[in-house]
């Protein structure tokens, strides 16, 4: 178990599953079938803005956290962002719906499952068995910014405001 800190490469064989916006899977009825999404592989190539939290459909990360990326998603592409990743302990269909619930049908902000909380699990960032709160900048495989929140319903060093004063 390691901690990701400012300087550090991403990890490699770092994977999260997610069901990829599409069209025909827009609706809230339906649904696509989980992929695999080999973020060390992906993040070597884009400037990505991970932020981690406990559950879908949870209260902070209901009415606060996710809210705020939807609403500043131009100003993150405008910093350069490539890629917003939600993640959670959630399963990919739980997480694709949480995104359709939050307006966001498309690859703005991809919603991904950290399975059984692997990745938090492997840098010490869980919640008893769920991913807590935390914020991640990938710049093409470095990780430039790695930040845990002080408590679970914090928004200190991972909200949308938070993540952007740091690109």
């Amino acid at each position: 178990m390691t901690t990701l800190k400012a300087g550090d490469s991403f990890p490699e064989g770092v994977a999260f599953t997610y069901i990829a916006p599409a069209p025909e899977t827009s609706e809230f009825s339906a649904c696509g079938m989980p992929i695999k999404y080999d973020a060390s592989k992906e993040f070597k190539d884009k400037k990505v803005v991970l932020f981690a939290l406990p559950g879908a459909f949870t209260p902070t990360c209901s009415a606060s956290h996710v809210p705020g990326y939807v609403a500043k998603l131009a100003e993150f592409k405008a910093k350069g962002v490539d890629q917003i990743i939600c993640l959670a302990y959630n399963d990919a269909y739980v997480m694709s719906g949480w995104g359709k619930a939050n307006g966001v049908k498309d690859d703005s902000i991809l919603f991904m499952s950290d399975e059984g909380a692997k990745f938090s699990k492997s840098i010490g960032w869980i919640a008893g068995e769920r991913t807590n709160r935390y914020g991640i900048i990938i710049d093409h495989g470095k990780v430039v910014y790695a930040e845990l929140e002080p408590h679970l319903q914090a928004l200190e060093v991972s909200s949308a405001d938070a993540i952007l004063a740091q690109l």
